[in-house]
């Protein structure tokens, strides 16, 4: 064989790797903008990014409102800079911008595929590194959090550098690498208040690394100097905002919520594959525990930053499952686990095995796992106004079982706001803007400060850009945020609904088939209610109760609906206006098929008595007068 004939095939395999990710980048940009959507909530960054563009600053409504944070702070700072820069105004600019941050995103995994290859100082077959880009790129929750409007992304991005950066343990000697890792977790911080864990740990780790004398401590100062960025932004938001964290986490965090968020993950682990991840890792563990336990332990020691890093990854997963109780939207919070947990198997996999069998096998059974997604959104694509689609009845008899127990834990969590499909926002946000097909500004109000009040209040704040808006579910207004919440109470019991589901049972079987349910929902409300709001209770209590027979409810679980009514929290939905607040306002504006109609006050509204107002409603939260 000639010199010649002997590089040629070494040089098509140094293009194969390159080829390959590109296609695959491709592939996923194509994924992510087949599943792109805007929510309704996207538009309220666009509303700060918009009174910032006018120039009253970083703001829900415009002064003599008092400022109130409901927005994430760097995804409203890049709308705005957009806008102003080259005059994309921000729902065009969102989604192209997210898809840039989701290709960043396959990049730095690229890399970390790369290195994932070399193992012990010995290199693996690329052929490993690019099978979990396969499974990462062909997975739905990663593609569809390339878009949405919100800073999902954006903040993905920054979080995945960050955790992948710190696996470099060995160039933590030198203060560039500190340097880097500090700017991560600060982009990260100043992009969602998920981050401010980064940047604990970031500190801390090099603290440590002092104290070790892995790092001397003027190079260690210059590496932390991004995180005064951080420090800067907080003291500015209590300066500016007079809170020390964004007012959206007052609105939505009320209580421990674990048995909301342990439904959500389990949902989010069946149809990403995550529930191999556990058995891969208790595999990783037991081989280095029997290997040398002792070894394994110091390795984790000598590679502090990484271990702060997964265990941070962890703790906000943790915090989100137990505490928050999941999240408004499908998967959003947990979608980072998805690129990780694939890498993860993969390097756990080449650790444990001299091969690449292993690899292969476990980022392949996780990609195939992970097809569960794109067969629930194949069998929900024409997914009711409602947003809720039981799927047991349209799959094999086999996996029935599977499905109904996720379709009952679907509807669990619908039934308490939690985790909408994206499919649902958008079928909501179409609704939303029937009567906002342009934005409306208010020319010559006949009473200054026209003002509206509504629950779903991201298309109107951004369409009436001159009109204050009055969030009533709290997340942009300082009052509602901090009311208590009531204590819910169900209008039935058990001994009561019997009497109306037994008199719903028109052919005397025991059963409540959907009709019957349908006519038993109509005698608690006493015989009133909305035909399409029906079809929503009757689909969600038909699924979430039946356990005898998919198609009917017996009139014992018929029955138990009042045990369901009783603990139906509600996700970002729980705040509500205190009795007079909203009131005292006065909310003059109405809109109809793209006419905004402003009623003058009897006594107009000036910006003293805006003022007065929020001081009387916050002083008297502030002495805790609504919580009595």
């Amino acid at each position: 064989m000639t010199p010649t004939a002997a590089v040629i095939p070494g040089r098509r395999r140094r293009w194969l790797s390159p080829l390959v990710l590109l296609v695959l980048l491709g592939c996923a940009l194509f994924g992510a903008s087949q599943l792109a959507f805007l929510c309704d909530d996207a538009y309220i960054h666009f509303r700060y990014a918009a009174n910032a563009h006018a120039g009253h600053g970083l703001v829900w409504n415009a002064p003599p409102f008092q400022p109130v944070e409901g927005m994430g702070f760097l995804w409203a700072v890049i709308l705005w800079a957009l806008w102003s820069w080259f005059g994309i105004e921000p729902p065009d600019a969102a989604n192209p911008f997210s898809f840039g941050c989701g290709a960043m995103q396959f990049l730095v995994l690229a890399l970390a595929a790369r290195r994932v290859c070399y193992r012990d100082g010995t290199r693996m077959p690329a052929v490993v590194g690019l099978c979990a880009m396969a499974a990462i790129a062909s997975n739905r929750t990663f593609l569809q959090w390339m878009s949405g409007g919100l800073d999902t992304a954006l903040f993905n991005l920054m979080l995945l550098a960050w955790v992948l950066h710190a696996f470099r343990a060995r160039a933590a000697r030198h203060g560039g690498w500190l340097l880097l890792w500090s700017t991560l977790a600060t982009l990260a911080a100043l992009t969602r208040p998920d981050g401010l864990p980064l940047v604990c740990a970031t500190a801390g780790i090099a603290a440590l690394l002092v104290q070790q004398r892995q790092l001397r401590w003027r190079p260690a100062l210059l590496g932390l100097s991004p995180l005064l960025g951080v420090v800067a932004q907080v003291l500015w938001r209590r300066s500016f905002y007079g809170e020390w964290l964004p007012n959206t986490y007052y609105a939505k965090v009320v209580a421990a919520w674990p048995e909301a968020g342990l439904r959500y993950f389990a949902c989010f682990a069946l149809e990403n594959g995550a529930w191999l991840w556990l058995p891969i890792a208790c595999l990783w563990a037991l081989v280095a525990c029997l290997r040398d336990c002792r070894a394994a332990w110091r390795a984790l020691w000598d590679n502090l930053p990484a271990a702060a890093a997964v265990a941070i990854v962890l703790f906000n997963a943790t915090y989100y499952v137990v505490k928050v109780g999941g999240d408004h939207f499908e998967y959003r919070v947990l979608s980072q686990l998805v690129p990780l947990g694939v890498l993860a198997s993969a390097a756990i996999a080449a650790r444990v095995s001299n091969g690449v069998r292993l690899p292969i096998a476990a980022v392949t059974a996780i990609a195939l796992a992970s097809c569960a997604g794109w067969v629930h959104l194949a069998l929900t694509h024409d997914m009711p106004k409602h947003g809720f689609q039981p799927i047991a009845p349209r799959l094999p008899a086999i996996v029935r079982p599977v499905a109904h127990w996720f379709d009952q834990q679907q509807a669990w969590l619908l039934f308490r706001n939690i985790g909408l499909r994206c499919i649902h926002h958008a079928i909501l946000l179409r609704r939303f803007s029937e009567p906002f097909p342009q934005r409306i500004h208010i020319q010559d109000p006949p009473d200054p400060f026209p003002m509206l009040a509504i629950g779903a209040v991201g298309m109107p704040s951004w369409s009436l850009p001159n009109c204050a808006i009055l969030d009533l579910h709290g997340l942009n207004d300082w009052v509602t945020a901090r009311t208590p919440i009531g204590v819910a109470t169900s209008p039935f019991t058990r001994e009561q609904l019997r009497p109306f589901v037994t008199a719903a049972d028109a052919d005397h079987d025991g059963y409540l088939v959907a009709d019957e349910l349908r006519a038993a929902i109509a005698l608690f409300n006493g015989g009133q209610g909305d035909p399409t709001a029906g079809d929503y209770v009757v689909s969600v209590f038909m699924t979430i109760h039946a356990n005898e027979r998919l198609d009917a409810l017996s009139l014992e679980e018929a029955a138990g609906i009042a045990d369901t009514l009783n603990t139906a929290r509600s996700m970002a939905h729980e705040r509500h206006p205190p009795a007079g607040y909203v009131e005292a306002f006065e909310p003059n504006v109405t809109v109809h098929q793209g006419i905004a109609t402003v009623l003058p006050r009897k006594v107009p509204m000036t910006a003293e008595r805006v003022r007065a107002i929020e001081a009387e409603w916050r002083a008297k939260v502030e002495r805790d007068y609504l919580g009595r």
